[in-house]
């Protein structure tokens, strides 16, 4: 059963040193620290229609990889993210449709 998340977040209000700051330890932060079988499958920069600033999408097979994952990532991030948001979904087999 492979599970995605939509994680919904939001900026703080940032100089523009401190967004290049911010983009800088985006950048640093998934060349290794990203746990291998979590998937980034899309990480999306506009929501246009809602009051976020973007979205990443992401999956496993393993759900529990990303409820160990998050909260330490969201301390990192907390100085630039104002807020997130969590839908959960489980992606349909194609045998579902039938």
């Amino acid at each position: 059963m492979t599970y995605a998340f939509i994680v919904f977040y939001r900026f703080q209000l940032m100089t523009p040193e401190q967004a290049g700051e911010a983009k800088e330890f985006w950048e640093e932060f998934g060349k290794g620290s990203w746990p291998q079988h979590l998937k980034i499958i899309g990480d999306y920069k506009y929501a246009w229609g809602s009051d976020w600033s973007g979205f990443l999408l992401l999956e496993t097979d393993d759900p529990q990889t990303f409820f160990e994952f998050w909260p330490l990532f969201r301390d990192k991030t907390r100085w630039y993210i104002e807020n997130t948001r969590t839908i959960i979904a489980v992606k349909r087999e194609a045998r579902d449709w039938m």
